[in-house]
């Protein structure tokens, strides 16, 4: 059952990404790539994971962490070879390894995305950092997908979790919210050079309100268990797979050993 829950991850995955090639998926692609810039300057450490990434935007450039890597159910579409592939509801990463986690829609492409979760707070260490993109169910995206979802097409056939609901189920987890905002606020339907972004929809748009948005971004961090001592960042680096860990010349390729 698990390698069909992959299976059928892969799929959606492939179709997001063929997607991601079109005009509206690639200006998506890019205001997102322009937040996570800006949000990943901040984030420090020595591992972090991009997971499942729907497009092919380069958006772990401005990333201080050196050693990052792609881990995908699935290679294709990608332009570069992933580092790890592997199911994200069975990430095959030691326990309180990893300092940051991207995750550019792996919520909606995946069979349980609150597996997904439980994988990641297991993973990650304490007060790392957990990014996540997702669309937006409370706009003209989200009524987009519900009178078009039927089709199957992606990606109004995803499942779109809200940006509230994600925060109750990461409270649960125990994480901390730092930083969340919609983002996008542009309608579902035709973008590029003959269709010129609404000025009065940017002029409108509020990064809390959700209506015109078709998109949003959180940012929360592991909470630190009261009687738990905090570890010191100054820490010896440690293994991150679960078999052992090999890397590159340039440190960015994980394999398991």
């Amino acid at each position: 059952m698990r390698q069909k829950n992959v299976l059928s991850s892969a799929r959606r995955l492939r179709a997001l990404r063929a997607w991601s090639q079109l005009p509206l998926g690639q200006a998506l692609a890019e205001a997102e790539q322009q937040v996570l810039g800006d949000i990943l300057s901040d984030v420090f450490g020595y591992h972090l994971i991009l997971l499942d990434p729907s497009s092919q935007s380069d958006a772990l450039a401005s990333s201080r962490i050196l050693h990052r890597v792609v881990q995908t159910c699935t290679e294709t579409g990608l332009a570069q070879t992933p580092g790890l592939i592997a199911s994200a509801e069975q990430l095959p990463l030691q326990a309180d390894s990893v300092d940051a986690f991207v995750l550019p829609h792996a919520l909606e492409v995946a069979r349980d995305p609150h597996q997904v979760l439980r994988e990641i707070d297991r993973c990650l260490i304490p007060e790392g950092h957990l990014i996540v993109l997702g669309l937006n169910p409370y706009s003209w995206w989200g009524l987009r997908r519900l009178l078009f979802g039927w089709r199957a097409k992606v990606p109004w056939s995803l499942r779109f979790i809200s940006l509230p609901r994600l925060r109750d189920w990461l409270s649960l987890l125990g994480f901390d919210m730092v930083h969340s905002r919609y983002l996008f606020p542009h309608p579902p339907w035709h973008y590029g050079k003959k269709h010129p972004a609404p000025g009065l929809l940017q002029r409108l748009h509020k990064g809390r309100w959700p209506l015109l948005a078709g998109a949003y971004v959180l940012v929360a961090r592991k909470r630190v268990a009261t009687l738990t001592p905090i570890k010191p960042r100054w820490r010896p680096r440690r293994a991150v797979l679960a078999g052992g860990m090999a890397e590159t010349g340039h440190g960015r390729a994980w394999r398991n050993g």
